[in-house]
């Protein structure tokens, strides 16, 4: 039998302790949480009577959180938060659960898809997955009201649990096995030689994504001015470069259906890594709701 037993002090108790110290003032405390000066004060001996430390050191204009008082409040406000968010996802638990993943295309088809089965399992067959695409420009639109779990590639300024990072950007040149074969003396040459052939290029305004001035740069041929073939979308690229077409630039990540079937084989020896993420992000929304958060939960393991 698990007898685990917590000796900690009253929610009120630290409620009162963490408005205090962030208000630096007991009166403060008390208009905060519609109580007395006395109650807020009571609350602080009592505390610190259990603990056997003082909190605050007490000034005439207010207080002041000593040395124990910064180290306990760090925790205080850790473990409410922790409780906080865990209530609120509680109460918008329901059995017949679902989510809304915004993304793009790419995403969808060459991420998403391939771990969907796994994803279901995840969630439990009572969770609607549903998978909304867009483009970049408009990923932003109706977060707060229909959205769930979105991804970007900038970075994040939000809390640490409302997102993860889904892969380290890194992307490699690929072709098809009978461009490789056609091409095999000019590819075996430096970058610098691969002028002639055919590159295969976005034409979607650049949202973060590495490119093939960034994979050029990489290889010191930064000048190097190839023939682009233009797509508007990475999944028609991908296939015009498994038709043999060209040369595409692989994200680790979203290519290896078409390395492990052999419609695309890599060029490079290896891929070259960006200071740069893909992130699966929850909104206002998903950040309440058991579905999302185990969503982001299988997304940073995907």
């Amino acid at each position: 039998m698990n007898k685990r037993r917590f000796s900690v002090p009253s929610t009120s108790a630290l409620v009162a302790f963490e408005s205090a110290a962030r208000h630096g003032n007991f009166s403060r405390a008390a208009q905060e949480l519609n109580t007395s000066q006395s109650a807020v004060s009571r609350h602080i001996a009592d505390l610190e009577g259990r603990l056997g430390a003082r909190l605050f050191d007490r000034h005439k204009k207010g207080v002041i959180l000593n040395a124990q008082g910064s180290y306990f409040q760090q925790a205080v406000i850790s473990g409410l938060d922790r409780i906080q968010a865990a209530a609120a996802v509680i109460s918008n638990w329901t059995e017949g659960d679902e989510i809304t993943i915004a993304c793009t295309h790419e995403i969808s088809h060459l991420f998403l898809m391939p771990r969907y089965e796994a994803l279901e399992a995840a969630l439990g067959r009572e969770v609607q997955i549903r998978i909304m695409t867009h483009e970049y420009d408009t990923l932003g639109l109706h977060l707060e009201s229909r959205i769930d779990v979105t991804f970007a590639y900038e970075f994040l300024d939000k809390a640490p649990s409302d997102y993860v990072q889904v892969f380290q950007e890194a992307v490699q040149p690929v072709c098809a096995p009978t461009f490789a074969k056609e091409h095999h003396a000019v590819l075996c040459q430096p970058v610098s030689s691969w002028s002639g052939l055919p590159f295969l290029q976005l034409t979607k305004r650049n949202q973060g994504w590495a490119t093939w001035e960034d994979w050029l740069a990489s290889t010191d041929t930064a000048g190097l001015a190839p023939e682009f073939i233009r797509f508007d979308n990475y999944v028609y690229l991908l296939e015009a470069a498994a038709s043999g077409r060209g040369l595409a630039l692989g994200w680790r990540g979203l290519i290896e259906r078409h390395l492990s079937s052999g419609t695309l084989v890599p060029v490079s020896d290896c891929y070259v890594s960006f200071d740069r993420a893909l992130y699966a992000v929850l909104t206002p929304r998903g950040r309440n709701r058991r579905a999302a958060i185990a969503c982001l939960d299988f997304l940073a393991k995907a």
